[in-house]
């Protein structure tokens, strides 16, 4: 069985007027306690809606009480979960994260009661693209509705939590969550059809590869004369630097690194120092590939939960406000047409934010991308 170090994003919808938020908040702690003890390195995060949007944390925590805390602070102000605009800033989140962390399944948990809004059908195309090319990182939906009598918006949650690996799971009562989080919170096997199992790389399908090239940041070049981090020589070569740690190494030994170790696209792979995912030209790594130019390019990655701890502060992670971008009146979003238009990921070229080409503004940085047609 493979199974990895978990990220999970704890998506309340419930409605505090409905439901008993103790008992809540109650089975999250034990499903957090629970997690914790199976694996030190499991981190949490949380999406609670508000009147101007979703909150959530700057960063995920390996600290159960930093989610606790924002729970019980974020309560007062809630109102009702619009769960399109959830799930996709919950996917938007992740994929951030796994630019920059390797080896993490990512899960998301969306509880739901009768407050919460229904899922308009033109927003499930715009859902379903996005999920087709994240569901393989790997990601997993698991939805909780809680007395909600409506086999309609049933089925339309359930399509979508099984193309995620995931199931809906229907209670009556809020103090019977705590049994379905403690089932939840095993973890979960990597589907054997996602990745290679034996190298442990993702399968990339064609449709998905420039999604994944879009995710990777492109090493720099390094003009000053260094010690390689991978064959820790110094002689005349190309030498290039990760974006994100400041690694130095020669370009041909990165792109030997990247032909052992990448996501499943030779050229796409993570930084041996700091996890982020880097990309060369894909002609010039099969060429190094070919002609096998270095030899020695073992090297001792970092203990992977300590990486984790360092890059949480003392103070725990911040809680922000977030623009809800699948709002149920959106000016975001064009309205259903009679012919709609294939739906594909697109790229702000302002913030470079990855959105679909659904929006006509940007809901990260307000670029109005009608500009660009």
């Amino acid at each position: 069985m493979t199974i990895r170090s978990e990220d999970t994003i704890i998506f309340n919808g419930l409605t505090p007027d409905i439901t008993d938020m103790k008992s809540f908040y109650k089975a999250i702690e034990e499903f957090m306690v629970l997690k914790k003890a199976t694996d030190q390195s499991d981190r949490f995060n949380i999406i609670m809606f508000h009147e101007y949007g979703p909150n959530y944390l700057n960063d995920f925590t390996l600290n159960s009480k930093n989610i606790l805390m924002a729970l019980k602070t974020l309560e007062p102000a809630m109102v009702k979960a619009n769960i399109a605009g959830g799930i996709m800033v919950a996917i938007t989140f992740i994929i951030d994260v796994y630019k920059k962390i390797s080896e993490k399944a990512f899960r998301l948990i969306i509880l739901t009661d009768s407050g919460s809004l229904k899922i308009p059908n033109n927003y499930v195309p715009v859902i379903e693209h996005l999920i087709a090319q994240v569901r393989d990182m790997p990601f997993f939906i698991d939805i909780i509705r809680l007395d909600v009598d409506d086999p309609e918006e049933d089925q339309k949650l359930m399509n979508l939590a099984q193309k995620c690996y995931g199931n809906v799971h229907e209670i009556n009562d809020v103090r019977d969550l705590s049994s379905i989080m403690e089932v939840l919170a095993l973890k979960r096997e990597i589907p054997k059809e996602s990745i290679f199992e034996e190298e442990k790389r993702l399968i990339i399908t064609k449709e998905n590869k420039t999604f994944y090239e879009n995710l990777a940041a492109t090493v720099k070049e390094h003009k000053e004369k260094e010690s390689c981090s991978i064959c820790f020589e110094n002689f005349k070569a190309e030498f290039v630097e990760c974006p994100s740690c400041g690694l130095i190494a020669h370009k041909s030994c990165l792109a030997q690194w990247a032909g052992n170790s990448n996501i499943g696209i030779n050229n796409i792979f993570r930084c041996p120092n700091c996890y982020f995912l880097l990309k060369l030209e894909k002609e010039y790594v099969d060429r190094i590939e070919y002609e096998k130019v270095v030899g020695n390019i073992k090297i001792e990655e970092p203990n992977f939960q300590t990486y984790l701890e360092s890059l949480e502060s003392r103070e725990g992670p911040e809680i922000v406000q977030g623009e809800d971008p699948l709002t149920p009146n959106s000016n975001l979003v064009e309205p259903d047409k009679p012919k709609e238009k294939e739906i594909k990921n697109i790229w702000c070229p302002r913030c470079n934010k990855m959105i679909t080409s659904k929006y006509v503004i940007c809901p990260n940085c307000g670029y109005n991308l009608k500009r660009d047609n």
